[in-house]
């Protein structure tokens, strides 16, 4: 087992700032090993939403697996820390991998009766995903040093932006293809593949040490007690919220648009494309120049959201797709790497690391969670499409 002082920090070499360090080989292997993982995620994600939209016949059922989905990852968050203390994150990391696999043969298995079973399938997916977070999200910290963050997370959103491309491209026409539920089930099996590549590769990860004896009521505390924290896990929260609107608003929007499986990739490429090369050159800012671009592209995202309300066809749901796609790294990749630097700023972090993680994991599934319940909410009063527009602009 490694402890966290034992792994390499790199420092600049000479003629390369910060931005541009180039990463460890533990940090290559994470980013290898997450990368697999958001190509399951890009190849099936949005499709497994559509799924229930499209077995239950309405944006509730979709909206019930959201709900037991984010809340499987808040209790499973709990639960790690609690009955788990002292298992390896890479552990963690796999385990949540070898979960969300399982989960995916599940939806083959049970296909439309998967109607009747959203709220526990959402509670499963969700407690895998809260043990892989958490183990990533702690893998991150204790492996990447803080020169490399910058770096790390520009290659790890444009990476997760080149598979938003090919991947939901791939998925919608084979679904238009084979038709059906058997279309579904194709893409499904594609992620059981992609995911159990992913497991196999994490074997390599370093094998850091457990959270440790992490008090629950102390994670939950440290927004109250830290004002740099209690900052940063606002930010954390608005970023679920905007993940859980963009997440059902924008299938729903695409779905009703067009009644197309492969518009649903169409849009997701067009948005991923153009966060490609934004991605990396949010990655090697310098710290003094991240809070003007995290403004710029606060900025554009507004700017999109604003186009949806002129009209919601699949012409512009695509011009929003490009805008928010260019803009949204300056904001996103900059503040992943803050909120480490927040956590570095306590002298005990390494040994506070997994109430930290838990509390991030709290604030972003709140967020998620507020933003399906408000949609739940308005669609007892407005019609469906304005519902979720009234969502998504809240998310701006």
């Amino acid at each position: 087992m490694i402890s966290i002082a034992e792994l390499p920090r790199p420092e600049p070499g000479p003629g390369h700032s910060e931005g541009e360090q180039l990463l460890t080989r533990p940090s290559r292997r994470l980013l290898l090993s997450g990368g697999l993982v958001n190509a399951g995620l890009a190849t099936s994600s949005i499709f497994v939403a559509l799924f229930f939209y499209v077995v239950n016949g309405s944006i509730t059922g979709m909206a019930v697996y959201s709900v037991g989905r984010y809340a499987g990852l808040i209790l499973m968050s709990v639960m790690v820390v609690k009955a788990f203390p002292s298992v390896a994150p890479r552990r963690l990391f796999r385990c949540g991998v070898g979960l969300t696999a399982v989960f995916y043969l599940m939806l083959i298995v049970l296909g439309r009766h998967v109607a009747s079973l959203a709220l526990p399938l959402g509670v499963f997916n969700g407690v895998a995903s809260g043990v892989y977070w958490f183990g990533s999200n702690t893998l991150i910290y204790d492996v990447v040093g803080p020169v490399e963050r910058g770096r790390y997370y520009g290659l790890s959103f444009s990476l997760l932006n080149v598979f938003n491309v090919a991947a939901p491209l791939a998925s919608g026409f084979l679904i238009a293809q084979v038709g059906g539920e058997a279309g579904y089930f194709a893409v499904f099996a594609m992620a059981v593949l992609i995911f159990s590549a992913a497991w196999r590769t994490a074997r390599r990860l370093p094998a850091t040490g457990g959270v440790g004896g992490v008090s629950v009521r102390g994670a939950l505390a440290l927004p109250f007690v830290q004002t740099g924290w209690a900052h940063m896990w606002m930010v954390v929260a608005m970023r679920g919220f905007k993940q859980a609107a963009g997440s059902l608003g924008l299938v729903v929007l695409v779905a009703m648009a067009t009644a197309s499986s492969s518009a649903q990739g169409e849009f997701a490429a067009v948005s991923a494309l153009a966060g490609v090369a934004t991605s990396v050159l949010a990655g090697r800012l310098a710290p003094d120049r991240r809070p003007r671009a995290m403004w710029l592209g606060a900025a554009g995202f507004i700017a999109a959201t604003a186009l949806l309300f002129v009209r919601a066809d699949l012409a512009m749901l695509l011009v929003y797709g490009l805008v928010a796609g260019l803009a949204y790294p300056a904001l996103m990749v900059p503040v992943s790497s803050v909120v480490l630097d927040v956590m570095d700023a306590d002298p005990l972090c390494a040994e506070r690391r997994g109430g930290y993680i838990l509390s991030r994991e709290v604030a972003v599934n709140l967020g998620r969670l507020v933003a399906v319940a408000l949609l739940l909410a308005l669609l007892v009063l407005v019609p469906a499409t304005v519902a979720v527009l009234c969502v998504l602009g809240a998310a701006a």
